[in-house]
């Protein structure tokens, strides 16, 4: 039975237990999302995250009391976290996917293309069904559009303007599932030269490298390339370890925050229109490139263009915020390729406490915040970085991860407190 998304059925719990933890912030999380309305997806969804993160941070505070608690009592509190963080992502799966089907009845916008697919390229990953493909090619150009529902017709002209077809576009209707590690469109043609137009498609519109299969309606197959997520380097992950590199999750992350925005700007004839679009084809391209950080920091330009107010001063700070959240994504992105490496060589030792060793070292890097706006998110994470137990053991026995990620927090407060 899934367990309820509210503040008493985690006090409740730990009053049965009688647990002593630190768990205000959870508990403030639950009871934010407990009395938020539902009509409201944006603010649900802001506190899902929350949720999620407090959880994530629970059960790393509870492995390091593991002893103190005993067995049964640990057991019991991270099973309970478990449920409850099951329960947070149905619901975030749930909001998503209502709000991603309104978006389909929609009017045209570049952004069905681009960031509007990202969370439906994840389902697909996730194996959740299958979706509808609607791809266009004219010359050496492809565009591909994919959707949970049939794709009208009226949808063609926004295919066409993407390859900038000048009335010799081709339509190839189909659907798309994810099956032995590819991305598999069954298409109503022939698949001849079809996978790597959709794989360059899909990098181009999305930012994301994946292996693409598509089936012809005469039978015949091809494939192209290999998704990021597979191969013998995927392989060697231990288990537990997130794949995409921490400037790629932080650039998904902004274009799923970005999405809304834009087009709301272009439907409302933004001033700034004609630069908008631009610097979204320019972020395109760096992530097509594998240049994450280069694409984020367009994305950023976006922002700033969106919530502009005119003001020289505001735009300078906004600059040099963002400048210092770059210097902190660079250092944060090389402690998580070290930790990464760490693991696997606790995992490659076989020693008899080397799951326990590889969850604590991944607890780590999840726990370095990918983008700390604020000051108290500085805070917290300049004094976990001096106190923790885990990041003292990991400088110990790898190098000093703590020095170059404070001083790098150094420079993101200064320009918090400069805007």
């Amino acid at each position: 039975m899934a367990e309820k998304l509210a503040e008493a059925t985690w006090t409740g719990f730990t009053k049965k237990q009688k647990l002593d933890l630190d768990d205000a912030a959870l508990l403030k999380a639950l009871a934010k999302f407990d009395k938020s309305d539902a009509g409201k997806p944006e603010l649900q969804l802001a506190a899902l995250d929350d949720i999620v993160e407090q959880i994530k941070k629970q059960v790393v505070a509870l492995t390091k009391r593991k002893k103190e608690l005993g067995d049964k009592p640990f057991n019991e509190a991270k099973d309970k976290l478990n449920g409850l963080l099951e329960a947070a992502e149905a619901a975030q799966k749930s909001i998503r996917s209502t709000k991603a089907a309104d978006s389909e009845d929609e009017e045209d916008s570049p952004a069905l293309m681009t960031t509007r697919m990202l969370p439906l390229l994840r389902e697909l990953r996730k194996g959740e069904g299958a979706m509808h493909a609607l791809i266009c090619t004219a010359g050496k150009n492809t565009a591909v559009l994919i959707m949970r529902r049939a794709i009208a017709t009226t949808r063609r002209k926004m295919l066409s303007d993407q390859v900038g077809a000048q009335g010799g576009a081709k339509f190839i209707v189909g659907e798309c599932v994810y099956d032995e590690s590819a991305l598999t469109f069954s298409v109503q043609g022939q698949a001849a030269g079809l996978a790597k137009r959709l794989r360059q498609a899909l990098l181009d519109q999305t930012g994301q490298r994946l292996k693409v299969r598509v089936r012809g309606e005469d039978g015949a197959m091809e494939d192209e390339g290999e998704d990021e997520g597979e191969g013998a380097q995927a392989q060697e992950q231990p288990a537990g370890v997130a794949e995409p590199s921490a400037a790629e999750v932080a650039y998904a992350a902004r274009l799923d925050q970005i999405g809304p925005l834009l087009d709301a700007a272009l439907k409302a004839k933004h001033a700034e229109s004609t630069k908008l679009r631009a610097l979204s084809g320019f972020a395109s391209e760096k992530a097509g490139a594998q240049d994450f950080a280069g694409a984020t920091k367009a994305l950023d330009m976006m922002l700033q263009l969106l919530g502009a107010k005119g003001s020289a001063a505001p735009q300078a700070n906004a600059r040099q915020l963002e400048a210092a959240l770059e210097v902190w994504r660079t250092e944060r992105s090389k402690v998580v390729e070290r930790l990464r490496a760490l693991t696997k060589e606790i995992a490659d030792a076989k020693l008899p406490d080397a799951k326990e060793a590889i969850i604590e070292v991944s607890a780590v890097f999840k726990q370095l915040t990918a983008e700390p706006r604020t000051g108290q998110q500085v805070k917290e994470l300049t004094q976990w970085l001096l106190n923790d137990d885990v990041v003292d053991d990991v400088c110990e026995i790898s190098e000093d991860i703590r020095t170059p990620l404070l001083e790098a927090l150094q420079g993101v407060q200064r320009a918090i407190e400069a805007a």
